[in-house]
């Protein structure tokens, strides 16, 4: 990508995370989106935290960088550092008495994409996988604009930071997980997305991205069938009708786009209503005194 369009996207990226920052403390049951008193690391200081536990005060969160070693991971990296994943991930971490600090580390290479390790309340988010959100979003739509690519590269970064730290929340608090955890992740970062001012564009550009990576398991092999995660068009079509259970605007969209089979569509307001009313359940005696009081406030 030439270096001015380069620019234009990480700007934008601006944007659509200090969005997500805002709602991923609302969304959660309501908090501080104030930054926390732990410190973070800059690129160059990766080394630290890179194991053991992660330090620091419980409820907040830790970002460390790798230095970069190549160019993708620089590209990367840049593009983490833009969608605000260290304002993030802490307000995130604020919004519940984590009994443990959560770790974020930005590292070189792919690996296999962003995970959450329990050993050590980390979350670990490749440069490599980055640079590939953003090789997926241009070329499904090579016309579109470098303000509309870091939109959506915003609302894909922040959709899969949220989902780890829903691993980190089943973790913490022994959550009761019935059928994939994977499955569990996924409904909870819609759940956030979709708390935030205009987060059904932000939660759909999630899904557009598991359709377009889709062509990855064209056609799926056994692996694909036993993997932790369901197929990306799944995964794709769970969001999309939590997007169009969530008001009657989305569903209307949605169904506009007929991407949902109709007996499927009619069937995504109730289990959005299930999923609010799990979630509320299940993490509502979790969330922290500053959430409790940014919400009555």
């Amino acid at each position: 990508m030439p270096l001015p369009a380069r620019r234009a996207v990480l700007t934008m990226l601006l944007a659509v995370a200090l969005a997500a920052v805002a709602v991923g403390v609302a969304g959660c049951g309501g908090g501080s989106g104030s930054s926390s008193t732990s410190s973070a690391s800059t690129a160059g200081e990766g080394g630290e935290g890179s194991s053991g536990s992660s330090g620091g005060a419980p409820g907040r969160a830790k970002v460390v960088w790798e230095e970069p070693e190549t160019e993708e991971d620089a590209l990367g990296y840049e593009l983490l550092e833009a969608s605000e994943t260290e304002a993030v991930a802490k307000a995130l971490a604020e919004a519940f008495e984590l009994p443990e600090p959560l770790l974020v580390r930005g590292v070189n290479g792919e690996e296999e994409g962003p995970f959450y390790d329990p050993e050590d309340n980390s979350i670990t988010l490749p440069y490599g996988f980055a640079t590939l959100v953003l090789a997926v979003v241009e070329s499904s739509d090579p016309e579109a604009s470098p303000e509309e690519i870091g939109e959506r590269i915003g609302a894909v970064n922040s959709f899969i930071l949220a989902h780890e730290f829903a691993h980190a929340l089943i973790a913490n608090f022994n959550l009761p997980v019935l059928g994939k955890e994977e499955d569990a992740a996924d409904s909870i970062a819609t759940f956030v997305l979709l708390n935030v001012p205009g987060g059904a564009e932000y939660a759909g550009d999630a899904a557009a991205f598991w359709i377009a990576f889709s062509g990855r398991q064209e056609p799926p092999q056994l692996a694909d069938y036993a993997d932790v995660h369901s197929l990306d068009l799944q995964r794709a079509d769970a969001v999309l009708c939590w997007v169009a259970g969530s008001s009657e605007a989305s569903f209307e969209e949605i169904a506009e786009l007929e991407l949902l089979p109709p007996e499927r569509l009619e069937s995504c307001p109730s289990e959005y209503a299930q999923l609010v009313d799990s979630i509320e359940q299940e993490l509502g005696p979790y969330v922290s005194e500053a959430g409790e009081e940014a919400e009555e406030g």
